[in-house]
């Protein structure tokens, strides 16, 4: 009982350290940095000022307010929840006297907060992915710093934007179903988790909504597959707690897609609202109808893949690639070249980890031993029965993290080709999460075959770790700071 009250504190103290190093950079960057210092800064936080100024009024994604001259429409099209929280802490900041610039920090500090939260479910839910390695610890250390501590996703927290709140429910929701793979069922309070995850996942950035799709999918096979009890019985456990992760879900979400069939006129997610507000009021040559994108200008993936604009050091590419690591401000602070590359192979390395372990998507074989007790004996017939577990709750795990990982990939690519050839890895962060899972358990699987002297291996997970969470510490001091000084 003493170790394991032991181990609880340990793990809180852990947790603890995580989350204030994230809290500590957070702030100290959102607060140093200037305004519009992250992409379409300015056309975000006007829609925040909105809100603030009018007393929690919500614009129309086409009021004059707010409307960008050059695109012809403003950021209250897409889902504004994230706003809605920096108006609020611009609103306790104006109590206290605040103005100016001391508003837009206000602002941002929702932004710093949403990544801090990230960064905890993060660090809990690393203990429940991996639970049963020797060197647990370490490895929940490397998947934290890898996840949580990834630069990019770090600077997503410093700046008025809504892929910061993606990040805290895309962490939320990875904590449920890391909750469910441990205790192998769906209790209420963890269905209800699962619930506020999607709700804030849908009010967050739609290219987040793949991790929507693929909890629904989690849930109704590991329900379905996965509990071992008659079909009659999981199908009616699926529909009472199906209909209570709903009803919570679109209980907190669903004002959001009611309120844009309103405004405009049925379409629940304003996609078709803000393409024809673009047509009417953007510059002309920034029209739907004009502008050039690849489809228009009949390219094909190599010549996007390879296409390089003056102002990028990389091909589209390689600048995607080393903006997903870490690429600051409006895409003028590049990480070194040699920086990237050693994360490239760091994921590589951990990429061919995974290659021998495909098992992992697989069902697998295990054993079931039967005890009864004979009748009038006070012996036990042990009978064990080898079965095959056709639906393991790991391997579907897995699968969905590979699909988790080309959603976004997918959307991404689609954007691309007929809307607006921007080469930004803030467009995938939502894969950041698996994989960099899959780069942990690679890094894991190769460690344990090829290194045998346990303290020389627990040292190379401290390392890596340290240098991985110590990465974005020296992109602001070295990189940023010197940039805006």
């Amino acid at each position: 009982m003493l170790k394991k009250k032991e181990s609880e504190i340990n793990e809180k103290k852990i947790t603890m350290i995580w989350v204030l190093l994230a809290f500590i950079l957070l702030t100290v960057w959102a607060m140093s940095q200037p305004f519009h210092a992250g992409p379409d800064e300015e056309m975000r936080y006007l829609v925040a000022d909105y809100i603030y100024s009018n007393h929690g009024a919500l614009p129309r994604g086409d009021d004059s307010a707010i409307r960008n001259a050059t695109w012809g429409i403003s950021y209250a099209y897409y889902p504004i929840l994230s706003y809605m929280i920096s108006a609020a802490f611009m609103g306790v900041a104006s109590i206290f006297g605040a103005s100016g610039i001391a508003l837009l920090r206000a602002a941002r500090m929702a932004d710093v907060l949403f990544v801090t939260c990230a960064v905890y479910f993060l660090v809990k839910a690393s203990g429940k992915l991996f639970p049963r390695e020797k060197f647990s610890g370490e490895v929940r250390g490397l998947f934290t710093a890898l996840a949580g501590f990834m630069p990019q996703a770090l600077f997503l927290g410093t700046y008025v934007n809504t892929d910061s709140l993606a990040l805290l429910s895309m962490a939320m929701i990875l904590y449920s179903w890391s909750c469910y793979l441990e205790a192998r069922d769906w209790s209420f309070r963890n269905s209800i988790l699962l619930a506020v995850g999607m709700a804030v996942c849908a009010l967050s950035y739609y290219n987040a909504y793949g991790w929507i799709l693929c909890s629904f999918l989690f849930f109704c096979l590991t329900v379905l597959l996965c509990r071992e009890e008659p079909v009659k019985q999981r199908v009616a456990f699926l529909l009472r707690r199906g209909i209570v992760i709903a009803a919570v879900t679109l209980a907190l979400c669903g004002w959001w897609f009611i309120r844009n069939a309103v405004l405009y006129d049925g379409d629940l997610i304003g996609r078709k609202a803000c393409a024809q507000c673009a047509e009417k009021y953007a510059a002309v040559d920034y029209r739907p109808s004009r502008y050039p994108t690849p489809e228009k200008l009949n390219w094909s993936w190599k010549d996007i893949l390879l296409y390089q604009d003056p102002g990028w050091q990389h091909n589209w590419l390689l600048t995607v690639l080393v903006s997903f690591i870490g690429t600051f401000g409006l895409m003028q602070i590049y990480m070194p070249y040699s920086v990237s590359k050693a994360y490239f192979l760091f994921f590589g390395m951990g990429g061919i980890g995974i290659l021998t372990m495909l098992g992992i998507f697989y069902p697998k074989k295990r054993t079931v031993v039967k005890e009864r007790k004979a009748a009038g004996s006070e012996k036990l017939k042990i009978k064990t029965i080898t079965v095959y577990d056709k639906w393991d709750r790991k391997g579907i795990f897995h699968l969905l993290l590979i699909l988790l990982i080309l959603i976004p990939v997918g959307l991404f690519m689609y954007y691309v080709y007929y809307s607006d050839n921007q080469a930004q890895g803030r467009y995938i962060m939502p894969a950041l999460y698996p994989a960099m899972y899959f780069v942990t358990a690679g890094w894991n699987r190769l460690l344990e075959r090829f290194v045998k002297k346990e303290n020389i291996r627990m040292w190379i997970y401290r390392v890596l770790t340290a240098l991985l969470a110590a990465s974005p510490f020296l992109c602001y001091i070295f990189l940023v700071v010197p940039f805006y000084g």
